[in-house]
């Protein structure tokens, strides 16, 4: 579709934004964070599951009235919720009509254009505020769709599962050994950074790691000690 039909097409046609995050519940502290408005960084709680997680699909779901500024199907039971995330490329966002059709749709980069937090995404990160009742204080009346008219495609890919293809990005810290200050005066006690590796679970990353690091071995680390954290979807 030519750039200038489609541009009509979304001014006229365009209602929701649905946004999908490939996020593992395990694994899912890395580069997205949470936090209820009061100081409380939620994905550290025990159990925390984000409120918009699909737990069929494994993403973070959210449909949002483009012109009511709401995320759809929101109640009080979910509470207020705040979402910083870097996302790598790995979600996908789709324009619907109001029958909830797919209109256009970007899978990759942020379309920081139309969703927050606007200028200071970089096409990178995604900034979601959802007050109790659905309401999204921080997004903009005015509607623009030029990272879709420019970038989008009207072909529409699935909102996959993680587990259907998609490597993932992981960090390994160890509590064995020693680490030094620049100031040797003082005492530190923290965690070393055995190194990043890519799997489509944490038990294949870290089988890579070892695989590509024999050192770690060699030098005495113990891999069932290690602390594993999720970066990114790749």
């Amino acid at each position: 579709m030519e750039k200038n039909s489609l541009e009509s097409k979304l001014k006229e046609e365009a209602r929701y934004l649905m946004i999908s995050i490939p996020y593992d519940v395990e694994d899912g502290l890395g580069l997205i964070a949470f936090d209820d408005g009061m100081g409380t960084e939620l994905q550290y709680e025990e159990g925390f599951v984000p409120p918009m997680f699909d737990s069929d699909n494994q993403t973070l779901e959210v449909i949002v009235d483009l012109q009511e500024r709401k995320a759809l199907d929101w109640d009080e039971k979910k509470g207020y919720i705040h979402m910083w995330a870097k996302l790598c490329d790995s979600g996908i966002y789709t324009l619907l009509d109001a029958d909830k059709k797919p209109l256009c749709q970007i899978a990759g980069y942020v379309p920081n254009a139309l969703v927050p937090p606007y200028e200071r995404g970089f096409g990178d990160y995604l900034e979601l505020t959802i007050e109790s009742d659905g309401t999204l204080p921080d997004w903009k009346s005015e509607l623009d769709f030029s990272d879709f008219i420019d970038e989008g495609q009207t072909t529409f890919k699935e909102h996959r599962p993680k587990s259907c293809g998609v490597m993932n990005e992981y960090i390994f810290y160890t509590p064995e050994g020693f680490t030094t200050a620049p100031n040797e005066d003082i005492e530190v006690e923290n965690c070393q950074v055995m190194g990043i590796a890519n799997g489509k679970d944490k038990v294949e990353a870290q089988e890579n790691l070892l695989k590509e690091n024999p050192w770690i071995l060699e030098a005495g680390f113990n891999p069932s000690v290690f602390i594993i954290r999720q970066l990114a979807a790749v």
